[in-house]
C-alpha cells in the first residue's frame, strides 16, 4: 500500500510537473511571477507535495528561482543567458530539422500545415496566447518527426528558460505578423531539402531573438 501511495504521489507529481512547463514553454508565466506552492495546489485541485515536488523539479532545470518563504520566481532572463541559450538553441533544433526532414511524407506535411495555418490565424488576430501555443505545436511537432526522443528533451529543456519571455514577441505591427510563416519552411520539406529547412529555422531564432531584443532587453 505505501509503495501504491508512492507511486501515485510521483504520478500526479510528474503531471504537476508537465503542466507548469507548458505554462513556462508557452509564456503563461512571465518573467518575476511568483509562485506559492499552496495557491498553487489549490489551482490544480491537489494537494501541497506533489505540486512543491514539481517546483524543485523545475528549480533544479534552471526554470525557477526557490525562495525562503515557501513559493517560487519565474527568474527574470539576462541577456548573457539569452543570447547563450540562443545559441545552443539553433544548434540543437538545427540538428532535429537535419534528421527530421527526411521523414517528411504527405501526412507529415498535412499535419504541419494545419498547425501553420493555427499560429497564422492567432498572430493576425493578436490572439498571443493561442499564438504562442501554436508555434510550440508547429515546432516540437516537427522537431518529433527527428525520432530523436533525447534530443528533443533537450530542446524542451531550453524552451521552458525561455519560454516567460516570449510574451515579449507580442503584439506585433499587421506588417511583422505576417512574417515568421513558415512557408519556406513547409517548402523545403516537401522538397526534402536539408540544408534550406535548417536555415529557415535558424533564421526563424535569429528574428524572434531580434524582436525580444528591442522588447524586453531594453
Amino acid at each position: 500500500m505505501i509503495e501504491m501511495e508512492k507511486a501515485q504521489r510521483l504520478s500526479l507529481t510528474a503531471q504537476v510537473e508537465a503542466t507548469l512547463r507548458s505554462a513556462l514553454i508557452v509564456g503563461k508565466l512571465k518573467p518575476g511571477a511568483r509562485l506559492v506552492t499552496r495557491d498553487l495546489a489549490a489551482q490544480l485541485g491537489t494537494s501541497i507535495t506533489p505540486v512543491r515536488e514539481a517546483l524543485l523539479r523545475l528549480v533544479s532545470a534552471g526554470a525557477l528561482n526557490a525562495t525562503p518563504a515557501a513559493a517560487f520566481l519565474v527568474p527574470e532572463m539576462t541577456l548573457t543567458r539569452f543570447q547563450e541559450i540562443t545559441l545552443i538553441r539553433k544548434q540543437l533544433e538545427g540538428l532535429a530539422v537535419r534528421m527530421a526532414t527526411p521523414n517528411i511524407a504527405k501526412k507529415q506535411l498535412s499535419e504541419l500545415k494545419k498547425l501553420c495555418d493555427r499560429f497564422m490565424q492567432a498572430k493576425l488576430s493578436g490572439e498571443v496566447e493561442t499564438a504562442l501555443e501554436a508555434n510550440r505545436a508547429f515546432r516540437f511537432t516537427l522537431y518529433g518527426y527527428a525520432k530523436m526522443p533525447t534530443l528533443l528533451l533537450l530542446i524542451e529543456q531550453l524552451w521552458v528558460q525561455i519560454g516567460p519571455c516570449l510574451n515579449y514577441l507580442y503584439p506585433q505591427s499587421s506588417e511583422m505578423a505576417k512574417g515568421h510563416n513558415y512557408d519556406h519552411l513547409l517548402e523545403a520539406l516537401q522538397t526534402k531539402d536539408v540544408v534550406l529547412a535548417e536555415q529557415v529555422v535558424m533564421k526563424a531564432i535569429d528574428d524572434g531573438a531580434a524582436i525580444l531584443l528591442r522588447t524586453y532587453f531594453v
